[in-house]
């Protein structure tokens, strides 16, 4: 029952996401996120100070308090956009995303071997994904763990599909779809700050070790497609910067497993850089170095 209840929460949602005005929207997620974070959602307030205490090292508790409720707030913001990607057509991206970087997915794809967009649960970390087959024209395989609700689950697949695009399971035959697009020469969007296969490489982060998946470095050695760190980041009018970094340099020497590490702590560390910059966009509602994280 309580299933159902929540995923006709989500239907109702969906409803008003696509009805209301984006402004208003964002006014109604702000007040519900408030009402999240003071009572309805104690252990995720909890988990995410816990996660700014680490990365906000020696601020103070009025500090915290802001940057957790901005944490809420942000990621209510998301939902709002995520509902509503199928109205962003090229004119609204061209006017509310200034992209930064695009060069080096150009350069990636003329080398014909794909490239794979590794990014973190900072901001809305899905439009940028959005905005890519829209602004380039890109065919884009994003990788993402499945709900385990099957109708709650579909919701969020058709309005992944309905903005082009092409969706892989992770724990279902994701690597092998997106080592196809990758020899297709096309464009591999994954998440990178999240391990849930408890199978992943262990790095320094926040100065405290933590794992990263390690399927993003593996995949660019299998593939030799070059893995490319990317976050998406709100501004303070709701509109967005996507950026692009330099492709991470694969090491000369040392074995597979070695040149996995380095990638993946190559990658953490540029993660890092940006959350610190941030840290009220990193939308992690769990205690991020001290448990194990299960998609719901």
């Amino acid at each position: 029952m309580k299933t159902y209840i929540r995923y006709l929460l989500f239907r109702v949602l969906v409803f008003l996401c696509n009805l209301l005005p984006q402004r208003f929207l964002y006014f109604m997620a702000i007040r519900l996120a408030d009402l999240n974070y003071r009572c309805l959602d104690p252990a995720g307030r909890k988990a995410v100070e816990a996660n700014l205490r680490r990365v906000l090292p020696g601020a103070p508790k009025s500090r915290i308090d802001k940057e957790a409720r901005w944490v809420f707030r942000n990621f209510g913001k998301y939902l709002t956009e995520f509902f509503r990607f199928r109205h962003f057509d090229k004119n609204h991206f061209l006017a509310n995303m200034a992209v930064r970087g695009h060069g080096h997915i150009d350069a990636a794809l003329a080398a014909g071997k794909g490239c794979i967009v590794s990014s973190a649960h900072l901001s809305n970390w899905e439009i940028g994904a959005a905005a890519m087959p829209v602004l380039y024209g890109h065919r884009m395989t994003v990788s993402v763990a499945m709900h385990r609700y099957g109708r709650i689950n579909d919701l969020f697949m058709r309005e992944r599909e309905r903005v082009g695009l092409n969706v892989a399971d992770m724990e279902r035959g994701a690597a092998v779809k997106m080592l196809r697009a990758l020899r297709r020469n096309e464009v591999v969007g994954v998440m990178g700050d999240r391990d849930p296969t408890q199978q992943g490489v262990e790095v320094m982060f926040f100065g405290k070790p933590c794992r990263f998946p390690q399927g993003p470095a593996r995949m660019s050695l299998a593939a030799g497609a070059p893995l490319i760190p990317s976050f998406c980041i709100r501004r303070t009018n709701d509109s967005f910067t996507l950026v692009f970094l330099p492709p991470l340099t694969v090491p000369e020497g040392g074995t597979r497993d070695e040149k996995v590490k380095a990638l993946t702590q190559a990658f953490a560390s540029v993660i890092e850089n940006a959350i610190s910059m941030f840290p009220e966009q990193w939308a992690v509602f769990y205690p991020f170095w001290d448990a194990e994280w299960k998609p719901e």
